[in-house]
């Protein structure tokens, strides 16, 4: 159990806290937060700055982390596309590092939930593995050719069954 004290605590709900304390158990799941007093300010990590509750990247595609910086933004969505398509034959060992460096970057910045949009399985891995807790939101497209859309769609199955469950 920690004990944890800074210039302000935001609660979730509520007011802004000026002298409190955030009691939390080894899981990181927060037990209380109380009125900082003489009682409870033994033990107590105090820090400069302000405690927030975890953010929430609510649309992210993980899987084009390789992507960072090479793509061009503000295009529209087709050309968006075109771009996203050209980057897709690169070394697998590159994407795995890219999805790993991201993952490790969103949890250092305070996030610890996203909404990740794959079409792919190339992220289910590193979801297994992160703190992070992720909801997948497996996207499926190509439906215009009739000819292939039994294939499409057993295609884009594929993926949303390979995603991790862990609750």
């Amino acid at each position: 159990m920690r004990k944890i004290t800074a210039d302000l605590i935001l609660p979730v709900t509520g007011d802004p806290l000026e002298n409190a304390v955030l009691t939390i158990d080894d899981q990181g799941k927060i037990l209380s937060i109380e009125e900082k007093t003489g009682k409870n300010a033994y033990g107590i990590e105090a820090y400069s700055g302000v405690i927030v509750p975890g953010f929430i990247n609510t649309h992210c595609h993980l899987e084009l982390s390789h992507m960072l910086g090479k793509v061009n933004t503000g295009t529209g969505l087709l050309e968006f596309i075109r771009n996203v398509v050209s980057y897709r034959e690169v070394p697998m060992e590159e994407i795995e590092a890219a999805i790993i460096k991201a993952d490790q970057e969103m949890w250092e910045n305070g996030i610890v939930a996203v909404g990740d949009i794959s079409n792919k399985l190339d992220t289910a891995a590193q979801k297994t593995e992160s703190p992070i807790r992720y909801y997948t939101f497996v996207e499926m497209f190509d439906f215009r050719q009739n000819e292939m859309s039994e294939s499409t769609f057993q295609q884009y199955y594929e993926v949303f069954q390979g995603q991790s469950t862990r609750g």
